[in-house]
This record gives C-alpha cells, structure tokens and sequence, in this order.
C-alpha cells in the first residue's frame, strides 16, 4: 500500500511550483493570459486545510511574490491576504459546491484581487490601461479544476 505523503512537505512543494510556473516567460500575448497560480493554489489549500493555511501564509506569500514580479513592495501581500480572508469567510458554504460553483467562487476571488490589484498601481500611477488586465480572472477560473484534482490527492 503505496504512503501519501505529508502534508507539511505538499504545502510547500505545491506553493513552489505555482511560483515556479508564474516565474516562467511567456510571450507578451500569452502572458496576458496567466491565470493566478498562487492565488488558485491558496484558495485550494484555505478551503481543505485552513488550520495550516491562513491570512498569515497569503501575507508571506505576497511578499515572495511581492519580490519574485519587482512590484511595488505591498501590493500582493493585500491581493492575497484578502483572498484568504474571503476564502476563509466562504469555507462553510464551499464543502457542499459543486466543481463549476467552487470554478465561479475562483472566478470572484481572483476578480477581486484583480480589482485590488488595480486600485493599487493606480494610485502609484502605474496602473495598467488594458481590458486584458482582466483575462487572468477567466483563465484562473477555466483551469481550476485541474488545480483541484491535482491537489486534491494529497488531502484526506
């Protein structure tokens, strides 16, 4: 009988390969397109083991990626940590959603942090001035599933 492993050793591993993954280059059209790895893999991780995986975490996490994208030092530390906290708020309610609707609710939440993310760099005038700013929502949403069935093995 073949041994899951850890939960302590998939938190990390998965959370470095989404970074993985956003750190690699695309050509300009396609990296319009990214769809928000970190964001879908904390939204993943705070709705099956939110005792782990916290507002906390996202905070750590936004900084790493604060670093890892050269934003301005802030912006994805505030994305994510309100993203969890949604994520957190909405826990109850997602244990009985069906694929498409736990799709939708990463459809919002990436939205939102989107928004967030746009007030932000406008503020510090060097906000985006394209309707493609908006395409990592449907994308994120489109490959959630994978997300989830790839993640969801090493839980429970």
């Amino acid at each position: 009988m073949a041994r899951r492993p850890s939960l302590w050793l998939m938190l990390p591993l998965s959370f470095c390969a989404a970074f993985l993954l956003v750190a690699l280059p695309l050509p300009q059209m396609m990296s319009y397109w990214r769809p928000e790895l970190v964001t879908m893999v904390l939204v993943f991780w705070v709705l099956n083991a939110s005792d782990k995986v916290g507002i906390w975490t996202a905070f750590v996490l936004g900084l790493l990626l604060d670093v890892l994208m050269g934003t301005t030092f802030g912006v994805y530390p505030l994305m994510l940590a309100v993203v969890a906290y949604l994520a957190r708020f909405s826990y109850r309610r997602v244990k009985v959603f069906s694929l498409l609707q736990t799709g939708g609710l990463v459809f919002a939440l990436v939205l939102i942090s989107l928004m967030i993310k746009r007030i932000l760099l406008g503020v510090l005038g060097t906000g985006p001035d394209s309707l493609l700013f908006w395409a990592p929502a449907l994308t994120s949403a489109l490959l959630w599933p994978t997300v989830m069935v790839s993640l969801r093995r090493f839980t429970r």
